[in-house]
């Protein structure tokens, strides 16, 4: 059985929604920052995530995930920074989409390899890239969420480092290289 997630808002109750875990890769460099994203099975762009495992905790699971869709070894947070519903295809008999909600985990990546998954084309991009890519064949509210995360990361990440980083904007994403 999935675990369920209720969201509190404004005193109502919304509906429990199946939860994931999302590892946001990155990389960082003295003045900028990377996110390593992966594709799904439908073409678009995503964060490297999936169900929880309950024999591992949320993070746990996270950088798992990040082993076997990205191939990427690192470093995950124990605690989540941001959160987002994005929508999943049904699986076998189900045609249909429903909405998970998934927990984000900042992922420090210090090497990376061929994915364990193929099909996943794991590429590295700038912050404004990947809310590019991100919006990608989802609607705006799923594409707003995405980039909330992407801004949430790119401030976490300034806020740890202590100093303000001037992140560098790539025109297009780059393959797999080796992490810095």
């Amino acid at each position: 059985m999935a675990r369920t997630w209720a969201n509190r808002t404004a005193g109502t109750l919304e509906a429990e929604l199946p939860v994931q875990a999302a590892a946001v890769c990155y990389r960082l460099s003295s003045f900028s920052v990377e996110f390593l994203l992966v594709r799904t099975s439908s073409g678009k762009w995503t964060f490297p995530k999936g169900r929880l495992d309950p024999s591992m905790t949320a993070a746990e699971s996270a950088a798992q995930e990040a082993w076997e869709e990205a191939g990427a070894k690192g470093r995950i947070a124990e605690m989540h920074f941001s959160s987002y519903v994005d929508t999943k295809r049904g699986l076998r008999h189900d045609a249909g989409t429903h909405e998970v909600r998934i927990f984000a985990y900042l992922f420090e990546v210090h090497t990376t390899v061929a994915p364990q998954e193929t099909g996943r084309d794991p590429n590295w991009f700038s912050p404004e890239n990947a809310k590019k890519q991100l919006a990608g064949g989802r609607s705006s509210r799923y594409a707003r969420q995405l980039a909330n995360v992407i801004d949430s990361a790119v401030e976490t990440l300034a806020a740890r480092s202590g100093r303000r980083l001037s992140f560098l904007v790539r025109a297009h994403g780059r393959g797999l290289g080796p992490a810095r």
